[in-house]
């Protein structure tokens, strides 16, 4: 089987790179205001990930699972 590196857009910050922290001066969610943003901790602000997978035959297989892959590259 050969051995592939999938890029996909990071779930936790959907591909922004950045996350979002809101917070409520008044205690009420519904007035939240986003008061900071900070890169993403998943991806560490690229809004990308990269897996390495080695469990398909070819290419077509493999993006039968990763139909959204931004990447799919063969490494040795």
């Amino acid at each position: 089987m050969a051995r592939y590196e999938v890029t996909l857009e990071c779930d936790t910050c959907d591909g922004k790179g950045v996350q979002s922290h809101r917070h409520s001066l008044s205690g009420n969610p519904e007035t939240a205001v986003t008061i900071s943003k900070t890169d993403c901790p998943e991806c560490d602000g690229r809004g990308e990930i990269s897996r390495k997978v080695s469990m398909y035959e070819n290419t077509q297989e493999l993006l039968k699972d990763y139909p959204s892959a931004l990447n799919v590259r063969l490494v040795a």
